[in-house]
């Protein structure tokens, strides 16, 4: 099974310390990872969400501490069994902005990595993707659920 993470996940993850949303969307983030590094699942994540978490870091952390926060989250994000994907060359931007109806723009490439590796779902907190019939969109605890009932204990 193919999964793309969304930057909303991955925020919940690193971040979730920063306000009580986040730090129960970080208990999921983190049976999400449990799950991706002890099954099959391939899980991507891209240089776009990369992008997204530099400017979280420095937009939520005083400067002087930001570029350490950010180097420690990468550290422990690359610690999971996750796979980096390159940005979109300009031809396949325009073909997948053809086939993506999506209101918000910056994540038109997230959905468009996801079509063109085949991912099953796209795990996010964004509720955009649910408005994307092109992909399968399931916050991280769905995912979670969904394995456990396919797997005997």
């Amino acid at each position: 099974m193919k999964v793309y993470l969304d930057t909303t996940v991955l925020i919940a993850f690193l971040f979730g310390e920063l306000s009580d949303v986040e730090l129960e969307r970080q208990k999921s983030a983190a049976e999400l990872f449990e799950l991706i590094n002890n099954t099959e699942t391939i899980a991507f994540i891209s240089l776009y969400a990369l992008q997204e978490l530099v400017v979280f870091a420095y937009a939520n952390y005083p400067s002087p501490n930001a570029a350490t926060v950010l180097r420690l989250a990468m550290l422990m994000l690359f610690k999971n069994k996750v796979t980096l994907l390159p940005l979109l060359d300009r031809i396949e931007v325009l073909k997948y902005r053809r086939r993506l109806a999506i209101h918000d723009r910056s994540d038109q490439p997230h959905a468009a990595l996801a079509l063109k590796n085949e991912c099953d779902y796209v795990l996010t907190y964004d509720a955009h993707f649910a408005r994307v019939s092109a992909v399968t969109a399931l916050r991280p605890e769905e995912f979670v659920e969904s394995i456990r009932h396919q797997r005997p204990e």
